[in-house]
């Protein structure tokens, strides 16, 4: 392991660390329901049933029940003018509900969390299990520091892709990982008890096994390393599978550049083995105690069952950019608009961000580094002659989870009558590689011998996001 991307991934699990310090109990995306379902996976010992397709539905035991109340949780989100526990009366109240024997059995069903596979769920079991003794804050807590290191993991694998994919300019991969590993957007999604922690962990390292392998071709090792990143996106949270579209183009691809001596076929099929083994292992069990096979796929065909082809391109279309001239409107908001904001600074529970003016400058930053990583692509126009299939592998599979992603938007709003929207930036999240090589690829425009003043310069504009977007958290939960 190199020590540099050791480095980056302690910057980020750090980074993560700190905003699960900063930002209150429950106050990260669906967090209460994500811990209902790890609770109820420790007590009953078996994945929690299906329900009908309710949004706001939560089933809480009355132990959780009593702390998600004393934690004024529901008053906290969405109003910037409330704080939370403050006074000593509210503190004291908090702590008589922490230290009840209340039952901890619930039915622990949410449809934002139950439908999901379980590894996030039996990985966040351990620090439960080893908290067991303690409050529910304890448990919290100890849970987070889990999503924490996942952190670390995304950073870790972000360098790993970068150092295979610009083999030439090391130190542009340091630059793309810290660029990752201090994206105050990603690091406050990744401080909560969330299946996204583990997400973007998995598909970072399917970034980097997919550029090893086109780089390289097959082999043993490779092959595991890929069927193993596959089998842990697919049972870590099913938004992973837009990826698959692009691993499959990688993988034919690949082909081609491995030895004919290694006997590819057979390689394709030990990576291919490993991951669906896992992925079919989990399907089993689901069906064993009751549950949808494929959880929130099922839900989702069948709401999008009625819409034509032509409305779904339009949907997806729109739910990224704005509609073209004689485009019916599909969208009763603008979806189109929210991404740079949200990138600049969406925290909490997307009710913490910072004003007009930031996005308006960080608008200007992101367009120059944007302008320099293209200046970086012409300059190395060469060889991307060579590398336009692993570039359309790349390109595959970022637009394979733009488009699950819109067309999950588009069956939650059918399912739920124009209040599931997915149009939030923490799914697109795990495409961060790919903005990892663009800050890199801006850093490497500049030539060797002032790359690392640029990078040093796009380092310290990360560093100052990070900080600020962390004393913006605590101005609104402590100020």
């Amino acid at each position: 392991m190199p020590r540099a991307g050791l480095l980056c991934a302690l910057v980020a699990t750090l980074g993560a660390a700190a905003w699960s310090l900063i930002l209150p109990p429950f106050q990260v995306p669906d967090e209460i329901a994500h811990y209902a379902y790890v609770e109820y996976v420790v007590q009953a010992r078996r994945l929690p049933p299906e329900g009908p397709p309710e949004p706001f539905r939560l089933d809480l035991s009355a132990d959780l029940r009593a702390v998600y109340r004393a934690v004024q949780a529901e008053e906290v989100a969405g109003k910037p003018e409330n704080k939370g526990v403050w006074s000593p009366l509210e503190q004291q109240a908090l702590e008589r509900h922490e230290h009840t024997d209340a039952d901890r059995d619930a039915a622990g069903y949410s449809y934002s969390a139950t439908p999901q596979p379980p590894l996030y769920y039996l990985l966040e079991s351990v620090p439960y299990v080893a908290a067991s003794r303690g409050t529910a804050l304890q448990r919290l807590a100890l849970m987070r520091l889990v999503s924490a290191l996942l952190a670390g993991v995304t950073a870790l694998c972000t360098f790993l892709f970068l150092r295979e994919a610009l083999p030439a300019a090391p130190i542009a991969w340091s630059v793309g990982a810290l660029g990752v590993a201090l994206q105050p957007m990603f690091l406050s999604a990744s401080s909560g008890v969330n299946p996204d922690a583990l997400l973007f962990a998995a598909s970072a390292a399917l970034f980097a096994c997919m550029a090893r392998v086109m780089r390289r071709g097959l082999d043993r090792p490779r092959a595991l390393a890929l069927g193993a990143a596959v089998a842990v996106g697919c049972l870590g949270k099913l938004t992973f599978v837009g990826l698959l579209p692009g691993v499959c183009l990688g993988l034919l691809l690949a082909l081609r550049r491995t030895d004919p001596r290694r006997r590819p076929l057979r390689l394709l099929a030990l990576a291919l083995g490993v991951a669906a083994l896992p992925v079919a292992a989990g399907m089993a069990l689901n069906v064993l105690w009751d549950r949808p096979a494929v959880g929130l796929v099922s839900n989702n065909a069948g709401a999008l069952a009625g819409v034509s082809l032509g409305d779904r391109l339009s949907y997806v279309w729109q739910f990224y950019l704005p509609p073209l001239p004689g485009m019916t409107r599909l969208l009763t908001y603008d979806a189109s608009g929210e991404w740079l904001h949200d990138f600049v600074g969406a925290f909490g529970i997307f009710d913490t961000r910072f004003g007009p003016g930031v996005t308006r400058t960080a608008t200007i930053v992101l367009a120059a580094i944007g302008l320099l990583a293209l200046a970086g692509l012409w300059r190395a126009r060469g060889a991307l002659r060579t590398r336009a299939p692993e570039l359309a592998v790349y390109a595959t599979m970022a637009l394979g989870l733009l488009t699950l992603v819109a067309l999950q938007s588009l069956a939650l709003d059918r399912l739920f009558g124009g209040s599931g929207s997915a149009a939030q930036l923490r799914y697109l999240l795990p495409l961060l590689p790919l903005y990892g090589a663009l800050l890199a690829l801006a850093a490497r425009a500049a030539g060797r011998r002032r790359a690392a003043v640029v990078g040093t310069a796009i380092v310290l504009l990360a560093v100052a996001h990070a900080v600020f977007g962390q004393l913006l958290a605590i101005s609104r939960y402590y100020a």
